[in-house]
C-alpha cells in the first residue's frame, strides 16, 4: 500500500470521526435542550401548585372566620396545605394549635368509614371534636387571623 493511499485512508477516517463527533454533539445538544424544557415545565407546574395551595389557605381561613367551615375541618385542611407551602410556620406559637387539632383528630374516620360507624361511635367522635373546638376556639381564631395576615414567600424556582 502506498503512502498516498494511507494518507487518503487516514483523511477519510478523520472525516468520518469528525462526522461521528458532530453527530454526538448534536444529539447531546438536543437532549440538553429537551431536559431544560422539562425542568422549566416542572418549575411552572410547581409554581402553579404552590400558588393554588396559598390561595386555598386563604379561602379556608376566610371560611373559618365566616363560620362556613368547621374549625376542626379547617385545621385539618390548613395543616395539610401548610405542610407543602411553609411547614415551619406550624412551629410558631400562634400556629401550633392547627397542628395540635390535626394530631388530635387525624385518627377519626372520614367519608365512607364515617358512614359505616354506628350512631354511638359517631357521637363519641363528634363530642371529642366539639370539645377540642370549644377548648381551643380562641387559639384557632388567632391562628386563622394570623394566617390571613401572613405573607407567604413567593415561589422560589430551582434555578
Amino acid at each position: 500500500m502506498s503512502t498516498n493511499t494511507l494518507i487518503l485512508l487516514l483523511i477519510l477516517f478523520c472525516i468520518g470521526m469528525v462526522g461521528v463527533i458532530l453527530g454526538i454533539i448534536t444529539r447531546q445538544a438536543k437532549a440538553s435542550k429537551l431536559n431544560q424544557q422539562r425542568i422549566t415545565d416542572m418549575q411552572e407546574m410547581l409554581k402553579k401548585q404552590y400558588t393554588h395551595r396559598v390561595e386555598s389557605i386563604d379561602v379556608i381561613a376566610r371560611a373559618m372566620v365566616d363560620k362556613q367551615c368547621e374549625l376542626t375541618e379547617g385545621c385539618i385542611r390548613l395543616k395539610q396545605l401548610l405542610d407543602h407551602v411553609e411547614a415551619d410556620l406550624l412551629m410558631r406559637d400562634e400556629y401550633k394549635v392547627i397542628a395540635l387539632i390535626y394530631s388530635e383528630t387525624e385518627h377519626m374516620p372520614i367519608k365512607e368509614q364515617w358512614k359505616q360507624l354506628d350512631k354511638k361511635a359517631k357521637q363519641k367522635f363528634t363530642q371529642h371534636r366539639l370539645t377540642l373546638e370549644a377548648k381551643h376556639s380562641e387559639e384557632i381564631h388567632v391562628a386563622v387571623s394570623a394566617l390571613q395576615q401572613h405573607e407567604f414567600l413567593a415561589y422560589q424556582s430551582l434555578n
